[in-house]
């Protein structure tokens, strides 16, 4: 008798990906005083969220803190999202890697059984026949989406080497987050039946323009009504209007990486009452430590951004 997860696997081998095209928010996992996940705040942050026309979410991530989570943590974190994204009609992929590959394995199994449409991880340390094995065992279990951020994994793939993995069976697409926004128009050249994400906040539109199929952005957290325009824009090809708001949060992005551009998003999140606290020690950054009048200025120009999209109809 085939497991559940087993059926979702072959499900998912006759699924149309297309329905993960658009804008995917790689959701916090907000930190408790211990530094556990409050899920009270998962939650209350999912059902804001689920307001804007997003596709769906990135679970356990690296803005969602995955690699800091226990296993039950991130097991937890999955069941909760996926039920209530599910019940909202939304998408869900869950990434399953920064652990030891059996526990990749173990946390793809449990996604597919809770009903996820998609796993995604990085390549695991090591030479690149261990990442081709994994990624070939990893893509027995769920359906995968190949995170490639050599900036945070100082794992780089020359192309030939990335072609290997795009055509492994069960590999679905690409999250892209490198300053080379080139890559994306090739693989979409070469595989237009893959998803391709753009993965680097600063390069989303570029990225858009480009031919990715969607965005999963850190960013989206805090403006997730703004990145569906960008979207919606991308998709009519409304590049006067994409230049207006493109300049306009790379200024807002540019400002934020003066404190450090995660301690900026952390700084907002938790202005916002959205999250205490959203990346574990190690991460040093203190709260209520940017100075007040930057805050204020990052608070308008949120404002200012979104009354921006807004207008343009």
């Amino acid at each position: 008798m085939k497991s559940c997860a087993a059926e979702r696997r072959e499900e998912a081998d006759l699924a149309d990906f297309t329905a993960l095209r658009g804008i995917v928010c790689p959701v916090v996992s907000p930190c408790t005083s211990n530094e556990g996940v409050d899920y009270d705040s998962l939650q209350e942050n999912l059902a804001r969220l689920l307001c804007a026309p997003i596709t769906g979410f990135y679970v356990c991530g690296g803005t969602g803190d995955g690699s800091r989570l226990t296993f039950a943590e991130r097991c937890r974190t999955a069941e909760l999202t996926i039920a209530q994204t599910r019940a909202a009609g939304r998408r869900t992929i869950v990434h399953v890697g920064q652990t030891l590959q059996r526990h990749a394995l173990e946390l793809a199994e449990h996604a597919m059984t809770l009903g996820a449409d998609a796993v995604a991880s990085v390549p695991p340390q090591g030479g690149w026949s261990e990442t081709v094995a994994y990624y070939t065992a990893l893509a027995a279990q769920a359906p995968v989406f190949i995170y490639y951020i050599p900036g945070l994994t100082h794992v780089s793939a020359d192309y030939d080497q990335l072609r290997q993995l795009l055509e492994l069976p069960g590999v679905a697409g690409i999250k892209v987050s490198d300053w080379n926004i080139f890559l994306i128009r090739r693989i979409k050249a070469d595989y237009p039946e893959k998803i391709v994400y753009t993965g680097l906040d600063e390069m989303v539109v570029p990225g858009l323009l480009y031919g990715a199929d969607g965005s999963i952005g850190t960013w989206i957290n805090l403006l997730p009504e703004f990145y569906c325009k960008l979207w919606t824009l991308a998709q009519a090809g409304r590049c006067t209007e994409l230049n207006r708001l493109q300049t306009a949060y790379t200024e807002f992005l540019r400002k934020g990486w003066q404190f450090g551009i995660l301690n900026a998003f952390q700084e907002l999140m938790r202005s916002l009452g959205y999250a205490e606290k959203c990346f574990r020690a190690p991460a040093v950054w203190q709260p209520g430590s940017m100075p007040e009048p930057l805050l204020q200025e990052l608070l308008a120009d949120l404002d200012g951004l979104n009354a921006l999209a807004a207008s343009m109809s």
